[in-house]
């Protein structure tokens, strides 16, 4: 993709900024959700589900998987999301045939279900609608449990996966949770499995532009088939668009960052100079 050219899911304000508050900067930063804000609708919104056809018509695997256990799950979200935005829940055959696939074309959100893996002890991928994810692969992931999806991460210790795990044996389906993640990328792709995210980083340059990437995060419980459906609407912000204080809050939070942290994250090098960037916003320096 020619990023030269306007890029028109790109937002004016950052819809959300976790790292302002001590309490959602960090793992796990979950707060409860009220269902009825479950699905979101940003001014992004049409762009992105431009981008979610071209990537359903081209990505196969990479954009969508199943085990046979994740198919009762994807029917039964696919009926809830249906009834929450107001529609007939029943299926169609065409939807009961491939639910992930008209889920992608009714939401911005992408979804990855999980039921109890009794060998792991832990809560395991079987199902995902995954067209926008933030340098991993889906192939990797699926049918592991969530200490293996999350090995490559630096600050998911034992402690946090603990925590983690019981957060969702806790999840009743009247009481979901919400979080948001938060990154800083040199491009504004937001399909970025890997192998195509180190393609596009390695051409991007590494002095900017920079881009403030959220991921709000939703943990809802199926009443039905009792797996956690876990939702990502992802929305990409130009730094630039940032407000002094939000600025300022991002170079705190990124200088937080050790060694392993900036060499997952994207690198000392890019990390650094969104660094400089946001610290020239924050003084009011910036062009």
């Amino acid at each position: 993709m020619n990023f030269s050219a306007p890029v028109p899911w790109l937002l004016d304000h950052a819809p959300y900024t976790p790292f302002m508050d001590a309490r959602t900067a960090g793992p796990p930063g979950l707060s409860p959700l009220d269902m009825a804000d479950w699905i979101v609708r940003h001014p992004d919104f049409d762009a992105q589900m431009t981008r979610r056809a071209e990537i359903l018509a081209e990505a196969g695997p990479i954009a969508l998987a199943a085990l046979n256990e994740g198919e009762a799950p994807a029917l039964e979200l696919l009926s809830a999301v249906k009834s929450h935005l107001g529609k007939d829940p029943a299926l169609t055959l065409k939807e009961q045939y491939c639910a992930l696939t008209a889920l992608g074309h009714m939401v911005a959100e992408d979804f990855c279900l999980l039921l109890p893996d009794a060998e792991s002890g832990e809560y395991r991928l079987v199902a995902a609608l995954l067209c926008f994810p933030s340098r991993w692969l889906l192939t990797e992931k699926m049918g592991r449990p969530m200490t293996v999806i999350h090995e490559p991460v630096p600050d998911y210790d034992d402690m946090l996966a603990r925590r983690v795990n019981r957060v969702f044996e806790a999840l009743r389906p009247e009481r979901p949770l919400v979080r948001v993640n938060w990154l800083v990328h040199a491009v504004p792709e937001l399909h970025l499995p890997m192998g195509h995210s180190d393609k596009l980083m390695a051409a991007a340059d590494p002095k900017g532009p920079f881009y403030l990437r959220t991921e709000r995060q939703t943990l809802v419980r199926l009443p039905q088939t009792g797996a956690v459906a876990f939702g990502i609407k992802t929305s990409v912000t130009p730094i630039e668009r940032l407000s002094a204080s939000e600025a300022t809050a991002l170079r705190d939070g990124l200088g937080t960052f050790d060694a392993a942290t900036m060499a997952y994250r994207a690198g000392s090098d890019l990390i650094g100079n969104a660094i400089t960037a946001l610290d020239a916003i924050a003084c009011g320096d910036a062009p």
